[in-house]
């Protein structure tokens, strides 16, 4: 029953956001699709080796470690990225 509660607590922060972005004409919907395409991009390159890794193999370790790795490299490229972007509304 928590995950319930837990789920409805998301939506309406993510409700209370979009709004608040959009009164204060901060918000881009091709951003939006960027970042959720990116995190999906991040639990491909997390699931795709749990899911494809026999846990009983030699590589399983090595295989997890290094999409980890990947991930957060990936993660602090994306921080880095974003943080040039000009956002409308914000100054140049």
């Amino acid at each position: 029953m928590t995950w319930i509660f837990m789920i409805v607590l998301l939506a309406l922060n993510l409700w209370t956001g979009f709004r608040r972005e959009q009164r204060a004409g901060l918000w881009s919907w091709s951003l939006f699709f960027f970042a959720l395409s990116f995190a999906g991009l991040e639990w491909i390159i997390l699931w795709v080796p749990l899911s494809h890794i026999p846990m009983g193999s030699r590589w399983y370790g090595f295989g997890i470690t290094a999409s980890v790795i990947l991930a957060l490299g990936n993660f602090v490229w994306f921080i880095l990225i974003c943080r040039r972007w000009p956002l409308p509304g914000r100054g140049a």
